[in-house]
């Protein structure tokens, strides 16, 4: 808990909202994490100034965030580099790929920037969709040597018929390793087999985690944008329909 006095704490929550209020189309997460950065960075500054007896407490905050700039200016100078280097830290690609769109484009975006960043989804989304299928075959894979390994060793009169009609066609170094091994040797290697596909499946959950995350603030960047410029649009039409109806309820008309 930061030791302000009551009226400094009460001038930095006032601050603090209104930086919040720039960033309401950051991810709460991230959000929160950069708020959390600017406070510490605000209440380290009003120590440092303590040193100077000639100033109150009033004085010295209201210098430290005239340093700091307005939460305009604090979130096009400083959430860029925020976003990449919590992008660098946490290891998640689409926060730096965020990180390098609000440094060029900034926020909101622009015309160029929204022109981008969608082309950007579309191949994103591609990929994403790519690593849930290939998630999905990993984890089959995985449940089929299983369910293979379980009957090798409890039921190898059903192996045996299946491997008859064809059903399980084994070929090549696969079979010269199997006739080497006994019935329960083979089944153990085909759990053996299906734990490994299972631990890369879960690794392969945790990383999509990440990256539907990373993907979802992209696509919150887009359609704030375009609430925005619907807003603006609706603004600027309304009033000309309202012009339009009273010059036509007019008297005379």
């Amino acid at each position: 808990m930061n030791n302000y006095s009551d009226t400094v704490g009460k001038i930095v929550e006032s601050y603090m909202n209104r930086l919040k209020t720039r960033l309401r189309p950051v991810p709460a997460r991230e959000r929160d994490e950069f708020l959390r950065e600017i406070r510490s960075h605000i209440y380290e500054s009003y120590l440092q100034a303590a040193g100077d007896a000639e100033s109150d407490d009033v004085t010295r905050i209201l210098g430290v965030l005239g340093k700091l700039g307005e939460p305009a200016e604090v979130v096009a100078d400083r959430l860029s580099e925020a976003m990449m280097n919590s992008g660098t830290r946490r290891k998640f690609p689409l926060h730096i790929v965020a990180g390098v769109l609000i440094a060029l484009f900034g926020i909101p975006l622009g015309f160029g920037g929204v022109a981008v960043l969608a082309g950007v989804l579309v191949a994103l989304t591609g990929i994403v969709l790519s690593f849930y299928a290939t998630m999905a075959v990993v984890f089959l894979t995985g449940t089929l040597l299983l369910v293979l390994g379980m009957m090798r060793i409890y039921e190898p009169a059903v192996w045996d018929r299946l491997l008859a009609y064809g059903v399980i066609q084994m070929d090549g170094p696969v079979a010269a390793l199997f006739d080497q091994l006994t019935p329960l040797g083979q089944g153990v290697l085909m759990i053996v087999l299906a734990g490994v596909f299972v631990v890369c499946g879960l690794a392969m959950l945790w990383l999509g985690k990440h990256l539907t995350r990373g993907l979802r603030f992209l696509f919150i960047l887009v359609f704030d944008w375009i609430r925005k410029l619907a807003t603006r649009i609706r603004h600027r039409i309304f009033p000309i329909e309202r012009e339009l109806l009273q010059f036509d309820s007019a008297p005379g008309f």
